[in-house]
């Protein structure tokens, strides 16, 4: 592929590291950890960039809902555009401006880094440039004119040709500088030309020293000593490995000087450009057999690794998904041979050496089932405040891995999307209680809201399709161990009870054995002392009837229907699923702002139709409004009462959470106060008949169902 070793995304304001871009493979990128951007606008997986390293550019698809822009240009929801090293990705619009920059190997720098804003760097403009500079170097007026000038970001491809005669030369320094006062400094407008007299052999060695700097931008240096008209610039590089060769380059056109209208000079000559055009042809056509050798490989979808160090103290310490996890369960059923981290998006993976892929799983917690605080305190003061939750544990994970069991951890960790807990003090933690433990672990960390966090299986499905991989798991072989089991208050002597039901929960999701802690390591009984969540989701009836016993949902005739529920009980549904299709009038609180206005549309609306109000309604005075509004128009008035309890609310709450990404979540303190609120309604209020509504979920796909079925609340 041209000799190109890697491509990657650096952002241009330096705020985080460069992301690499695999060749072939479809990269997210969005607001993360990863990128460092913290702006809500910005969707997780805003965009997929895949990058084709055989044409040199990548192809960007923008996913989230707000614009991705290409060079001041918006996308499109959905829509792909190809950009090249010219151009500028904005991730939001006009915000967080980024480059792909490609590059080679040392014997031959491939890097192309450009501005768009004043040149363009196409290979397929070298012929031209070639007879261009034929032109140009018939009005050379001094053989001993050179050019020292250039610009960081500009260097295009440079190919070297071995020769026993040869001196070294490097690139130009970023600034235009003056050689000499005797040497007049000519800038190069539209191309750079080589430090060199035009009496030197056309056989020449060259060597180009390339550096990057973190966010894989190109630096280039040089310095040159001057003995007449000859100019030798030194740089330190290994010795070519294969003989390459020399492409021309180009500075910006605004480095240019503003009073000098005068082209820039080449000093080789017609014959030197003839054998550099000649060696463009052998390129050209090397790519092509490349090209047919190593065909292209097949789309993987990747998450963005932010650095290649092995250390997770060092700056994000993430490293490029596994093989296993790229290539989606793909992956052959070997050892990993070194610890890898990798961010995806809301979720972390560590794999340490020498995990395998098992058909039989051992799932743990992290916190009060592998390691307890030292400090004795319920949450860790530091990233070193932790020790072995009990000594038995040491023996029992290596038991594990001699059945053949594949361990792994599976942790909450909203602290991080918090910002309580630094995900690098996070991963050093990991990576230290693993090396204690002398067991390969491969552990699985939810930093946010959403599928991923326990009791939700999205951690499990991940190891399931990407991190096991060809191997299917064995749920009646499999366990998982945790301390949020729902235990109560002194389940054991001068024992408190559990924070959360979410570890019991997580296992029953799975469909896999439980165990407490001390039931596994200590081969303690286990206790009866525990409680489900007052909601069962799997045993919601989806054939009930909508309204219990003989009652109408509509009348012949004009009434008003006063809705009573707590939120999320289905209320706005039923409202205007149902009832608007039947003629009702809905009159909305939310939509409108105040109750006052809300009693006025109805009194306009109990005109020509009948009226439904779609509010919580949840008190006596605030339904007496709306009795004495149908009163005044003469027309009986129904109470329609929904009978989802406040813990079938907020399974219903988070469910929305997790299906609609634009839904405005309603804070847990809110169902902890309607409930001391609630007054249950009474025929003394003035109704003609009280009607109890049932919920009867209807969904639009099985997946959605089943993840409707699975318990997603904590307790």
């Amino acid at each position: 592929m041209n000799n190109i070793t890697s491509c990657q995304l650096v952002c241009l304001q330096k705020t985080h590291d460069a992301i690499d871009l695999p060749h072939g493979a479809t990269v997210v990128i969005g607001r993360s950890p990863q990128t460092k951007i913290t702006d809500p606008r910005c969707s997780r997986t805003q965009l997929e960039i895949t990058a084709d390293w055989q044409h040199q550019n990548v192809s960007v698809k923008q996913k989230g809902l707000n614009p991705t822009a290409v060079d001041g240009k918006d996308i499109g929801s959905d829509s792909v555009v190809t950009m090249g090293v010219d151009s500028t990705l904005f991730i939001l619009s006009g915000l967080f401006p980024h480059k792909v920059v490609f590059k080679g190997n040392q014997d031959s720098t491939v890097e192309k880094q450009s501005d768009s804003r004043h040149t363009n760097s196409s290979n397929t403009d070298n012929d031209q440039k070639i007879e261009n500079r034929k032109k140009e170097t018939q009005n050379v007026n001094s053989p001993g004119s050179m050019i020292n000038s250039g610009k960081k970001e500009r260097t295009e491809k440079e190919f070297t040709r071995k020769d026993a005669h040869s001196t070294p030369t490097t690139n130009s320094k970023t600034h235009t500088q003056s050689s000499t006062k005797q040497h007049k400094t000519i800038l190069a407008s539209k191309r750079h030309s080589d430090d060199s007299d035009a009496k030197q052999p056309v056989e020449k060695k060259m060597k180009i020293e390339s550096k990057t700097n973190g966010n894989g931008e190109h630096k280039s240096g040089s310095s040159s000593k001057h003995s007449g008209s000859r100019v030798h610039a030194s740089a330190t590089t290994k010795e070519a490995s294969r003989a390459d060769l020399v492409k021309p380059k180009h500075i910006d056109s605004s480095s240019r000087d503003s009073h000098d209208s005068n082209d820039s000079m080449d000093h080789d000559g017609d014959k030197h450009l003839a054998d550099v055009n000649e060696k463009l042809k052998k390129m050209k056509q090397d790519a092509a057999n490349n090209t047919k050798t190593n065909p292209k490989k097949t789309e993987k979808v990747l998450t963005p690794g932010s650095s290649t160090s092995s250390s997770p103290s060092s700056s994000h310490g993430l490293k490029k998904p596994s093989e296993s996890s790229k290539s989606g369960g793909k992956a052959p059923s070997v050892p990993s041979d070194k610890p890898i981290w990798e961010n995806n998006v809301d979720h972390f993976v560590f794999t340490s050496k020498g995990v395998v892929p098992r058909s039989k799983i051992a799932g743990f917690d992290l916190d009060g089932t592998i390691i307890a605080t030292k400090s004795g305190k319920t949450f860790p003061q530091d990233a070193d405040d932790w020790k072995i939750y009990v000594p038995e544990v040491f023996n029992k994970l290596k038991d594990l891995q001699k059945k053949k069991y594949k361990v792994v951890f599976f942790t909450n960790q909203l602290g991080v999307a918090r910002r309580k807990t630094k995900i690098e003090d996070l991963m050093k933690k990991i990576e230290n209680v693993v090396a204690k433990l002398q067991v390969p672990v491969q552990v699985f960390i939810a930093t946010h809201e959403g599928r991923y966090r326990k009791p939700m299986t999205g951690m499990w499905e991940q190891l399931e399709n990407q991190y096991n991989g060809r191997v299917s798991i064995d749920l009646a072989s499999s366990f998982y161990v945790g301390d949020a089991a729902g235990r109560l208050d002194k389940w054991a002597p001068k024992k408190k009870k559990d924070f959360s039901c979410s570890d019991r929960l997580f296992a029953l999701n799975i469909g896999i054995a439980f165990k407490t802690p001390e039931e596994f390591f200590q081969d303690q009984k286990p206790t009866s002392l525990f409680k489900m969540p007052d909601f069962d989701p799997r045993k919601l009836n989806s054939d009930a009837k909508l309204l219990n016993g003989d009652s109408k949902l509509t009348s012949d005739s004009k009434e008003t229907i006063i809705l009573v529920g707590f939120p999320a009980s289905g209320k706005s549904h039923f409202a205007t699923n149902v009832m608007a299709s039947k003629g009702y009038k809905v009159v909305n609180r939310d939509s409108l702002g105040s109750w006052k206005k809300c009693v006025k549309h109805a009194q306009e609306a109990l005109v020509n139709s009948s009226v439904v109000i779609d509010n919580t309604n949840l008190t006596k005075d605030e339904r007496s409004r709306y009795v004495m509004c149908a009163k005044k128009a003469g027309v009986p008035c129904r109470c329609f009462v929904f009978t989802t309890t406040v813990e079938h609310c907020r399974h219903n709450e988070r469910f929305r959470q997790m299906i609609t990404k634009s839904h405005e979540k309603i804070n847990e303190m809110i169902f902890n106060q309607i409930k001391k609120k609630y007054e249950e309604p009474s025929m003394t209020e003035g109704f003609t008949e009280i009607v109890n509504v049932n919920f009867v979920p209807r969904f639009s796909s099985r997946e959605e169902e089943a993840t409707y079925r699975k318990f997603l609340l904590e307790k």
